[in-house]
């Protein structure tokens, strides 16, 4: 895998300025095409939200990796993540519902995280695939994987 960038000897602005862009016009504008234009799902991840991946990476991925491998501490990143993005979601509605959350996002994240690290391990990319075409790709992959996501959990509930 190609590293990026060394994200573990920056800080956060460094980091967003390497991610997107010095000015704000260069950011607003990277925001959304560095990581739908990327020609991995890796790169998508590593480009998307930068502020949010530059505190899993801190403080999530890289104390995992004094334990594991980079795979189980990427994808408990992606656990994280999700549980993140699920926990308060699912106390609003236990809250007004009484109903125990489904945890969707969490797989959601687990079901894109290995999907990321399958594509890895395979060496797959669309770097030939015209920019606009990686957005379609993009766009895709992370809806489909969502309604796979929404599928699953609906049927726990």
């Amino acid at each position: 895998m190609r590293i990026l960038f060394d994200v573990f000897n920056m800080t956060l602005n460094e980091y967003i300025v390497r991610s997107l862009g010095k000015t704000p016009q260069e950011q607003a504008i990277n925001f959304l095409a560095k990581p739908f234009g990327a020609p991995t799902f890796t790169e998508f991840w590593q480009y998307w939200n930068p502020v949010w991946s530059y505190y899993l990476r801190f403080y999530c991925y890289r104390p995992l990796r004094k334990f594991f491998s980079r795979a189980p501490a990427a994808l408990a990143t992606f656990l994280v993540c999700g549980l993140a993005h699920d926990l308060p979601i699912g106390a609003l509605a236990y809250f007004s519902t009484g109903r125990p959350p489904l945890f969707t996002l969490t797989v959601f994240f687990a079901l894109i995280g290995a999907l990321m690290l399958f594509t890895e391990k395979i060496r797959f990319q669309f770097a030939f695939v015209p920019v606009g075409f990686r957005w379609v790709i993009h766009v895709a992959v992370l809806a489909l994987f969502f309604q796979l996501a929404v599928w699953m959990t609906a049927r726990q509930g």
